[in-house]
């Protein structure tokens, strides 16, 4: 009979279980707390934060400028993002204007001269009543009127009593209130423009404040003659009723004056002109949402320009919220992925960077700067808008080639080349033609041994840029033919701004070398001359020793091409790691003669300062001769803190001799620090060789390769390559390397009797132990 299934306490010991073991699980939160906690992630996390807010502020600003010219031909469209009216400036002057030259002149009667001519020919019957001669009238009389005696009798019967009679009252009333102010004479300036102005434009304002059209002729002043009066005035004289005989006498004194009837009022035509003119609405024009400012293919003009500049002014003051900073936000949050991607892949991928911020400021502010300048001459000058993109991108990217390598490189000139297609507005088409020259730079740039290297890097990306701004446009723009001319101008510059930058690349090389810490191969090829003071230094004080370096070098050079680490860096710093033993040259086995020794003289521990001081002298000399902070560091580690083993042992000896308690290994080490880069660790490794190969006597290739082997085994094992990168491939690679080029060194030779003997004294050298040591 089958038992009965227990379940459920089965099932409720296996809740337990799970649940015990979800208690018991590492939380991944606590991981994740713990590395935003550490301080280089707060110190990077700051970094990037300023960065960012520097990327998002010149952006966004450049983003909203006009970035076009007068006659350019645009790639692309421009809409009105909203419905605005704005007042067309232009039509609403001209209507004003309009407006205001339609407005009447004001013109008002001369008054004092109609006074004083008023009082005259009322006058004149009184002064001259009962005269018939006219030579006895007053002088001032005779020239006012040039009587005759015609006249003088006439105006003897328009006298009563001596007083004028009514009747010549009348006339002289009419004919200046009525016949000369209609009459107008004006002054010849005034009189011009009365005759281009329309009727309708010609107001007289009265006495009582009517105003009366002007709608007859004038008279210019000029025109004027008391002898022969104008016909106009005449009849003016005539009209009012004057005797025919005394018409003559009158009209030649109206003449005599000269002056104007009538006078314009400026300032109160000016006031009317204004009133008019600001009478005037405003001239509204409506623009809607989606109309077309230009379009692709279109050259620009200043009305283009306009339209854009009150459209972008309208959308910043009048969009809504959302509408303005909803792109705002979104570059930003581009930006701040493009930032944290840059820090985070140079962090990671380059250990001089994580391990000193200094670094990754200099590398953001490099990347800041340049965009600042990129966008500072696109939105002050737009024809130069390929030059200001390219020159500092191709800078930034020789710089990081030459301070790190290809691969920093090229990543640094995608972000930029990113940063500046969103700051310009550009599509992608821009954004393959930047990282097109920097390829061309990059894959041209290997090492810079020669002057020439930079100027042909340049050379070779003028053409790529120059040919893919042809292409460029022949895809963007649908009339190039008619755009040749800015066409050719975008090649010009991209390929001018491309040689200039090799140029100034070259002129500077000192200064970028001293600020990002590189040694470029240019400045490596000037300290390998043997020609050098320190070089020369080391073969005149220390032969020997310059000898073994220059045996160094060849050896770590081969190892260096065998993993494609630097050969030429560690060739140099091979010649120089042992300059401090031009101290006491005497101390060291390579330099000392058959048979003695200095160190016979001293004890092991005494010998043991000499021996490791080598290194602290070589390092004040290097800083003495300023030398790169690259090659102090193979004189500073190409012992690491290995053991000095032959004076370590004979110090044993001694105490093991007298008594005394061992010493402690620790003090018989070299201070470090131990190398810290491939180019070291090859160095460190070559020689060792070196010395122990030389010590050997007649080495055969078996006992070299067993002895590059142990050597090898003996500072991996001691942790002398805990700190660099170097894998066990690599390490292999490097023994291998070693073992030819020693073996081709010490090759094979026949045995005659002076070879023998000469055998028989390098048995007398001291033992690989004691050459490794130094």
């Amino acid at each position: 009979m089958a038992k009965p299934i227990r379940s459920k306490p089965n099932s409720s010991r296996s809740e337990q279980r799970r649940q015990e073991l979800r208690r018991n699980l590492p939380k991944p939160t606590t991981a994740i707390r713990q590395a935003m906690l550490r301080p280089d992630f707060i110190r990077t996390a700051f970094i990037i934060f300023g960065f960012l807010v520097l990327l998002s502020l010149l952006v966004i600003w450049s983003r909203e400028q006009l970035l076009v010219r007068v006659g350019q031909f645009v790639t692309d469209t421009r809409l009105n993002r909203l419905d605005f009216d704005v007042q067309d400036v232009d039509a609403t002057r001209a209507k004003r204007q309009e407006a205001a030259e339609n407005a009447p002149r004001i013109y008002t009667t001369n008054d004092d001269l109609l006074d004083r001519l008023q009082a005259s020919l009322s006058g004149l019957p009184t002064a001259v009543s009962g005269q018939t001669d006219p030579t006895v009238l007053a002088s001032e009389l005779q020239d006012q009127y040039q009587l005759n005696e015609f006249a003088l009798s006439v105006l003897q019967d328009m006298t009563i009593e001596g007083e004028a009679t009514p009747q010549w009252q009348q006339w002289v009333k009419q004919l200046v209130e009525i016949e000369l102010r209609n009459l107008a004479l004006l002054e010849d300036q005034e009189y011009m423009i009365y005759q281009l102005t329309a009727p309708n434009r010609r107001q007289l304002q009265m006495p009582d404040g009517r105003m009366l059209t002007l709608a007859g002729e004038s008279t210019s002043t000029k025109q004027l003659n008391a002898t022969n009066p104008p016909e106009r005035l005449r009849q003016a004289v005539s009209r009012v009723g004057f005797p025919e005989a005394i018409i003559p006498t009158i009209a030649g004194r109206i003449a005599r004056d000269g002056q104007p009837t009538i006078m314009l009022d400026s300032a109160e035509t000016d006031r009317l002109r204004e009133e008019r003119s600001t009478a005037v609405k405003p001239v509204i024009n409506k623009h809607e949402k989606g109309e077309v400012i230009w379009k692709r293919g279109d050259e620009i003009t200043a009305e283009n320009i306009d339209a854009a500049i009150q459209e972008a002014s309208y959308f910043r003051n009048s969009g809504s919220f959302i509408q303005r900073w909803l792109p705002r936000i979104g570059i930003v949050i581009l930006l701040a992925i493009l930032s944290i991607f840059m820090a985070a892949y140079a962090v990671s991928s380059h250990e001089r960077i994580s391990r000193n911020p200094f670094r990754l400021i200099a590398l953001c502010f490099l990347v800041a700067s340049m965009l600042a300048v990129t966008t500072w001459i696109s939105v002050e000058a737009p024809a130069f808008l390929y030059a200001a993109t390219i020159a500092p991108l191709l800078f930034s990217v020789v710089v990081v080639r030459l301070a790190y390598d290809r691969r920093l490189a090229v990543f640094i000139g995608g972000i930029q080349a990113a940063i500046a297609t969103m700051a310009l507005q550009e599509d992608i088409g821009w954004f393959i033609l930047m990282m097109a020259g920097v390829g061309a730079m990059i894959a041209q740039i290997t090492e810079v041994r020669h002057r020439n290297s930079l100027i042909r890097a340049s050379l070779v990306t003028a053409v790529v840029l120059a040919v893919g701004c042809v292409v460029l446009n022949m895809i963007e723009l649908p009339q190039i033919f008619e755009a040749w001319s800015q066409v050719t101008l975008q090649a010009l510059q991209s390929a001018v701004a491309s040689l200039a930058i090799g140029f100034l690349v070259l002129g500077i090389l000192p200064s970028i070398e001293q600020v990002f810490g590189i040694t470029t191969g240019m400045t490596l090829a000037e300290l390998r001359d043997p020609r050098r003071p320190l070089l020369q230094q080391l073969q005149q004080h220390a032969p020997g020793t310059y000898n073994h370096s220059l045996q160094v070098a060849h050896i770590a050079e081969a190892a260096a091409d065998a993993i494609g680490a630097n050969s030429l860096l560690i060739y140099v710093g091979a010649l120089y790691h042992d300059i401090g033993k031009m101290n006491k040259p005497m101390y060291f086995v390579e330099n000392q003669q058959p048979g003695d020794n200095l160190h016979d003289k001293l004890s092991p521990a005494m010998s043991l300062l000499v021996i490791i001081g080598h290194v602290k002298d070589g390092i004040e000399l290097a800083k003495e001769y300023n030398l790169p902070r690259e090659i102090i560091h193979f004189i500073e580690s190409h012992h690491g803190s290995t053991l000095v083993e032959y004076f370590y042992h004979a110090e044993r000896q001694k105490a093991e001799d007298e008594g005394r308690e061992a010493v402690d290994e620790i003090e018989f080490r070299y201070p470090g620090p131990r190398p810290r880069t491939k180019e070291a660790a090859i160095l460190m490794l070559s020689d060792c060789v070196e010395s122990a190969t030389r010590a050997m006597g007649d080495p055969k290739p078996a006992q070299i390769e067993n002895l590059v082997r142990e050597l090898a085994r003996k500072r991996l094992m001691d942790g002398q390559f805990d700190e660099c990168s170097l894998t066990f491939r690599e390490l292999d690679a490097i023994q291998a390397a070693i073992t030819a080029r020693v073996t081709a060194i010490y090759h094979g030779r026949i045995a005659y009797p002076e070879a023998e003997q000469a055998d028989d004294d390098l048995a007398d050298q001291p033992d690989i132990e004691k050459a490794t040591d130094s």
